[in-house]
């Protein structure tokens, strides 16, 4: 998809960090916006960007886990704006996920907020787009959680000792974001021949994303409220060090405008993939020498 100018972009989650990046970059590139968000307030803050620096975007207030609001932003867009060109489904949230407690509530509202808010985004806008067959995009925003795969594998091994197991509380991004990788690889033998182009966006750390600080203040009384500073510190406290250890001291951090300037490329150029950080290809390496690891055993096997 070549030509932005005079489309229409639909931006989930887009009141803040990435998402606020990539709407004030299309509409630098002459798209309108629809800048959606839960957060009413903050949505209408990405639209006075917008429209400070010339744009042209409209505020829509939207929780993406409630698949009627998503349908009924799809039908405004079709009435008011005449359908999506571009679709980023970009909604996401951080939440105290243990693995070993009985904990329900923050797992349901990050599983219904990142999977079900991708789900919910295609259902509605992706069969118009195909009905008008025009050219469009989708973009599925994942993350490099969805790519790196676990920790402490070597060789196809896990190594085993006499220490102590560390426990985190980052089970549900990572179980969220791996499934959206894998639902946009599905949905892309779909569309393959089709006018509709395909994105999954795979970013590591951004400064200013807030996603960390708003998901802690912002997750509703359903999943459990604002997090208590002990959830707040199993999710976060050692985010930075385990980055580290993954991909060194190399890793940069980036900032939204340079995401969202990569998004417009791989929407250009077709890029189904789309990385940020090129220095974390050590972790993608080590994945998937694991995986091939795991061949090598399974041809080794003697019966």
């Amino acid at each position: 998809m070549q030509e932005l100018r005079g489309k229409v972009a639909v931006v989930t989650g887009s009141g803040s960090g990435l998402g606020r990046g990539m709407a004030e970059r299309f509409a630098r590139e002459g798209m309108t916006v629809v800048v959606a968000d839960r957060r009413l307030d903050a949505a209408q803050e990405t639209v006075g960007l917008v429209e400070s620096a010339g744009g042209a975007a409209l505020a829509a207030e939207v929780d993406v886990t409630d698949r009627a609001a998503v349908v009924a932003l799809a039908d405004r867009v079709d009435a008011e704006l005449g359908g999506a060109h571009v679709l980023v489904n970009n909604a996401g949230v951080i939440s105290y996920s243990p693995l070993l407690e009985d904990e329900e509530q923050g797992w349901r509202w990050i599983v219904d907020v990142n999977l079900f808010g991708v789900v919910h985004g295609i259902q509605a806008f992706l069969p118009r787009m195909l009905e008008r067959g025009e050219e469009g995009h989708v973009v599925n925003v994942a993350s490099m959680a969805g790519v790196v795969g676990g920790g402490g594998v070597r060789a196809n091994r896990i190594t085993v000792g006499d220490g102590k197991a560390e426990f985190g509380a980052m089970y549900g991004y990572m179980a969220t974001k791996t499934a959206i990788v894998g639902l946009t690889e599905s949905l892309a033998g779909d569309l393959s021949g089709t006018p509709i182009g395909l994105s999954v966006l795979c970013p590591s750390h951004h400064d200013a994303t807030h996603i960390f600080e708003n998901s802690r203040v912002h997750r509703p009384e359903s999943a459990g409220g604002p997090m208590s500073d002990a959830e707040y510190q199993a999710v976060d406290g050692n985010t930075n060090a385990k980055r580290k250890e993954t991909f060194g001291q190399t890793r940069l951090d980036r900032t939204p405008e340079e995401c969202a300037a990569r998004v417009v490329r791989a929407i250009r150029e077709g890029h189904f993939y789309v990385f940020t950080h090129p220095e974390t290809r050590v972790a993608i390496e080590h994945r998937f020498s694991n995986l091939l690891a795991g061949f090598d055993d399974a041809t080794d096997f003697a019966g």
